[in-house]
C-alpha cells in the first residue's frame, strides 16, 4: 500500500538525533571507490520472517547486526524476540528502506526493545501513523536516523562483508511513487553477491539495473512477488541462485512471478510458508525454510 508523502530535506530529521553521516562498522556516504572485499573469517546469516505481505529481515555476522526494514506495526517483536534469544541487545545498523507501513510499521518497537546505533532512511517524510511513532520512539531514545539522499549512497565494512545502500536516484516519480523511494543494499560476502530491492518498481528496478552490479546469488525479490514490465529482465541482470519472496498466503506472489522463476529454475522461498535462514561462508550459500507455525 503507498500513502501520501511530503518530500523534505534532511534538515526536517533535525527532530531526531543526526549527528553525522558516518554509520556503523566505518560506514560513510558517497565513497568514491569500492574496495576488494575482505578475507572471510567467518559466517554471515540472513534471516527473513514470515510476516505476511511485509519485509523484515536480520542480517548477522561475526560481531554485528544489520535489520532491514521491520514489517507492520506489531511485527518488530519477532525481530526483538529472535535477537534476544540470542542474547543479543544492540542493532549495528537498521535500514528502512521506505515508509509503506509494512516495512516501518515494526521500526519503532525494535528501536524501544533494543539499542539501534543509526537508522538509515530515504530523504523524506511520510504522514502515516506507522512513521510518526518511528520518529517519535527515535527522538525518545535518542537514536541517530541518517537521511540517504537522493541519488547517493551508503558503505560499510561490518567484519569481513562489503556493503552499499543506493538511494533512488530522483525525488519524484509521479503518482504513488513512493515505492520507488527504495533504499536498495548490496552485499559481498567472499564470493557471495546479496541484493536487497525493497519494493522498487518499474523505474526503480531500471536504476538498480543501470548499476551494472552484476550477477548475485540471493535476491530479496522486490515488491512482494509482483510482475512488472522490468521483471524478466531485472531477473536477466542479476541471476540470482535463490530468491526470497515477502508474501501472505491471502496475498501471494503474482503467478507470473512464481512461473517465471520455475521456469529460469531459481529455487524461491515464500516467506508465508514460513521464516527463510540463508548462509554464507564465502563459497558456498546454503538456503533453508522453516516450517510455518
Amino acid at each position: 500500500m503507498k500513502h501520501s508523502v511530503l518530500k523534505k530535506t534532511a534538515v526536517l530529521f533535525a527532530a531526531v538525533t543526526v549527528l553525522s553521516l558516518t554509520g556503523c562498522a566505518g560506514g560513510t556516504v558517497q565513497s568514491s571507490s569500492e574496495p576488494d572485499t575482505p578475507a572471510v573469517t567467518g559466517n554471515v546469516t540472513v534471516t527473513a520472517f514470515n510476516v505476511g505481505k511485509a519485509d523484515a529481515l536480520v542480517v548477522q555476522t561475526q560481531n554485528t547486526v544489520t535489520v532491514i526494514d521491520a514489517g507492520n506495526k506489531g511485527d518488530g517483536k519477532y525481530i526483538d524476540k529472535f535477537l534476544s534469544a540470542q542474547g543479543i541487545d544492540t542493532v549495528d545498523l537498521m535500514i528502512i528502506t521506505h515508509f509503506d507501513k509494512d516495512h516501518v510499521g515494526g521500526a519503532s518497537r525494535v528501536i524501544n526493545k533494543l539499542t539501534v546505533k543509526e537508522v538509515l532512511v530515504p530523504d523524506y517524510t511520510s504522514e502515516i501513523d506507522e512513521y510518526k511513532s518511528f520518529i517519535e520512539k527515535a527522538e525518545e531514545t535518542e537514536t541517530k536516523v541518517t537521511p540517504l539522499a537522493f541519488g547517493g549512497k551508503y558503505e560499510w565494512s561490518p567484519d569481513d562483508t562489503l556493503g552499499t545502500v543506493y538511494a533512488s536516484e530522483k525525488d519524484n516519480y509521479g503518482r504513488d511513487e513512493e515505492n520507488d523511494f527504495s533504499l536498495v543494499l548490496y552485499m559481498r560476502h567472499g564470493d557471495n553477491k546479496f541484493l536487497f530491492a525493497g519494493d522498487a518498481e518499474d523505474p526503480r528496478q531500471q536504476e538498480i539495473m543501470n548499476l551494472n552490479l552484476g550477477k548475485v546469488d540471493f535476491l530479496k525479490f522486490p515488491y512482494h512477488g509482483n510482475y512488472l514490465s522490468t521483471t524478466e529482465a531485472f531477473l536477466n541482470a542479476f541471476a540470482p541462485k535463490y530468491t526470497v519472496v515477502c508474501c501472505s498466503e491471502k496475498e501471494y506472489a503474482d503467478p507470473n512471478t512464481v512461473e517465471t522463476l520455475e521456469k529460469r529454475k531459481i529455487e524461491a522461498f515464500y516467506t508465508c510458508d514460513g521464516n527463510v535462514t540463508a548462509v554464507s561462508d564465502g563459497k558456498t550459500l546454503t538456503c533453508s525454510q522453516a516450517a510455518a507455525e
